[in-house]
């Protein structure tokens, strides 16, 4: 059963806990973006937000989220306030507990939507740390790849009822389904309208059987610990599916983000027509949009135009060196390297083969930002040569 979602008015709402983060070009804001679903029109004001108070372009994350850079320290009322209004951080106590990944799919986003509100309904939730990560995913999904901790394994919704031509209701008879929820290479099978709350009595056997705060994985804890995680569970085999790549899928476009940096000019791009749904407007009447942990974001019937977005400054082809090149923040943004990463990067993108090895270029040996694939690194490479030659040494 899902537990319903805190109320966001009056006392309950509270702008004056955002937390911010501090770094050496000014303080950075992480948003809340569960499944990486958002509005168009959300996109937007976040991005008039990033133009406002701090650095233009809006940071995609490994985790399908976003990121405000560059901001003032301490955080302006107002942009707590909007931030706020956006419903991008839901309350103080849940600042942390943001971590909601998913597969792009559609059909998933029922799924999304109950384990968010069971998360939030729950305030001893809030206790699961930053790194704890939730996962909704279909079979063989690419998801799968990611270092989640607890994971949703479902068909998307559109799949999962069929239509009979006589059945015991007649001619709309449906079958319902049964989804997996996996931990630690172990699952149940529980019907899908209790999935969100099963998955979630494993966070909180996580946070009964976590011995300090510095255990942040259910892989962290002992074997021991991690045994009673799933009552009833058996063996469950893991297999990730590819990333999408850029470029359209049916009538959506796959939108690659260089480097995870969204600038105006692409959300500009975004916004098409008032016909496309995509312009302006109130909070939930715009186009939905589909933030994904690989830095891309899916447009719904948006196939027909990766020309427009591809001039606008996205990836919209597979044979883009953007699809194995990306790097960690870097110099200026971070004061714990003087190695300006993206910089580099840039420099060496017309160099990179994109059929090479994924190549992560960084500056310190925290390697920020990682994708989750198989990749090579280039630790504080100081020319584009450098880059290319870490690409060169994993073949």
């Amino acid at each position: 059963m899902t537990t319903p979602s805190p109320s966001r008015s009056g006392a309950d709402r509270c702008p004056g806990l955002l937390t911010p983060f501090v770094s050496a070009d000014g303080a950075m804001v992480r948003l809340r973006i569960p499944g990486g679903r958002v509005d168009a029109s959300t996109l937007y004001a976040i991005s008039s937000l990033a133009g406002r108070f701090g650095d233009p372009e809006v940071t995609l994350t490994s985790r399908g989220s976003l990121q405000l850079r560059g901001l003032p320290d301490p955080l302006p009322r107002e942009l707590i306030t909007a931030i706020d209004d956006l419903r991008l951080v839901p309350s103080g106590p849940h600042d942390k507990a943001r971590n909601i990944v998913a597969d792009p799919h559609a059909g998933l986003d029922p799924l999304v939507t109950a384990l968010d509100e069971g998360l939030l309904g729950d305030p001893g939730l809030a206790e699961l740390p930053g790194r704890f990560l939730l996962a909704v995913t279909s079979p063989g999904g690419p998801v799968l790849a990611e270092p989640w901790d607890v994971a949703i394994v479902a068909s998307p919704r559109s799949d999962v009822t069929s239509r009979h031509p006589r059945g015991p209701s007649g001619p709309a008879a449906r079958t319902s389904a049964t989804v997996h929820v996996v931990a630690d290479g172990r699952a149940v099978t529980v019907p899908r309208d209790e999935a969100a709350e099963t998955a979630l009595d494993v966070a909180r056997s996580f946070l009964a059987a976590r011995p300090d705060t510095r255990t942040w994985n259910l892989r962290d804890l002992p074997e021991a610990a991690r045994a009673d995680l799933l009552p009833g569970s058996l063996p469950f085999d893991v297999v990730a599916g590819d990333p999408p790549a850029p470029g359209p899928v049916g009538a959506d476009l796959v939108a690659l983000v260089p480097l995870g940096l969204l600038t105006p000019a692409m959300v500009e791009g975004l916004q098409g027509s008032a016909a496309d749904g995509i312009a302006p407007q109130p909070e939930g009447s715009g186009q939905r949009l589909a933030v994904t942990p690989w830095r891309s974001i899916v447009v719904p019937g948006a196939a027909a135009r990766a020309e427009e977005l591809a001039t606008a400054g996205f990836v919209t082809a597979p044979d883009s060196p953007w699809t194995v090149l990306t790097a960690c923040a870097g110099a200026p943004a971070c004061a714990r390297t003087t190695t300006p990463t993206r910089d580099l990067a840039r420099a060496a993108a017309p160099l990179i083969d994109p059929a090479g090895s994924p190549v992560h270029v960084i500056g310190c040996e925290r390697a920020c930002g990682h994708p989750a694939r198989p990749h090579t690194i280039a630790l504080n490479p100081r020319t584009a040569a450098d880059v290319v030659a870490a690409q060169l040494e994993k073949a």
